[in-house]
């Protein structure tokens, strides 16, 4: 286990070999760190990778090809396992997590997962790259959850969603942790969602993510904090419940927990990939950090 630390002229990351985690984002012109810090008090963890499930099965088993399986955690197994470094370069680091015996019980499929982050400005590339190295066809689900600062807690920060929807509808989870029927519909005012504490007291908010290729978290004096830039289909928002806790996490997910009550088999799970043999998926979503001598500069030129 240890941290690989990547740089460039604007910001540094730090990554995790476990879990291949980025654990810190910071700027070099200000050193404002931009992720969560891992307090277990709140929250121990920091951007874990969700793969290959996101979020819970409904009673925690799926079925496919006539066999039930048990025992796979919530956002599943890759989270906390040990990757290695397959290759680095100045601005670029790709990690590598091979089908590791110790899960073959819990699923069946044969694969390699490559986790990789590439500096670019003010910005990180987070890239995704699922390789199906079995004989048939490989079904998974694969996501985000970083978890950035918000000093003082999220009241008063608030989401920029970049769209001209005048509100926003949210699924619910269970208290079993999986998608319930309830969905609650939160009000935008220019495209823009006020978080509050309150609005996380049923755990996450399940958005759509259909039309939402942008999210800006702006601070309690709406000035941009930090921008994710992504192409998914569905976006996960939260903030642990009734803890005010100073971080918000935004989520992009090629994936999704399981419907309350689904008892279908592993490849026909709402929002689930597959692949065939031989084949790969390759995503990625940006996270750019807002710089503050930069966002100065360009406000000023505004009034040139």
């Amino acid at each position: 286990m240890g941290i690989v630390e990547l740089k460039n002229d604007r910001i540094a990351i730090g990554v995790n070999t476990h879990g291949a985690e980025l654990v810190s984002l910071k700027s070099n012109e200000t050193d404002r760190e931009y992720m969560w810090c891992g307090d277990a008090a709140y929250w121990g963890r920091v951007s874990p990778v969700l793969f290959p499930f996101v979020g819970k099965l409904e009673n925690q088993t799926y079925r496919h090809d006539g066999v039930t399986y048990e025992g796979i955690p919530q956002h599943g197994f890759a989270r906390d396992s040990e990757f290695v470094v397959a290759e680095q370069t100045e601005d670029t680091v790709w990690f590598e997590l091979v089908k590791d015996e110790k899960w073959q019980k819990n699923y069946p499929f044969d694969f390699t997962l490559r986790i990789g982050y590439r500096l670019e400005g003010a910005g990180v590339h987070v890239m995704w790259t699922v390789v199906n190295t079995g004989a048939g066809k490989l079904h998974f689900s694969i996501g985000a959850h970083p978890a950035f600062a918000c000093d003082g807690g999220v009241n008063g920060y608030s989401l920029d969603m970049h769209t001209n929807k005048s509100e926003v509808e949210c699924g619910l989870l269970t208290g079993s942790g999986v998608l319930g029927s309830r969905t609650v519909t939160h009000s935008l005012t220019a495209g823009v969602l006020k978080l509050t504490d309150e609005m996380f007291d049923e755990d996450a908010l399940i958005i759509d993510g259909k039309g939402i290729n942008t999210v800006t978290l702006k601070d309690v004096s709406d000035k941009p904090v930090l921008q994710l830039k992504f192409d998914v289909p569905q976006i996960g928002i939260w903030s642990p419940a009734k803890k005010h806790a100073p971080f918000v996490c935004i989520e992009p997910w090629f994936g999704r927990c399981d419907r309350e009550g689904y008892a279908g088999e592993l490849e026909d799970r709402e929002y689930s990939n597959s692949l065939e043999s031989g084949h790969s998926f390759n995503k990625e979503y940006v996270i750019e950090a807002v710089s503050y001598t930069h966002l100065r500069a360009h406000e000023t030129s505004l009034h040139l």
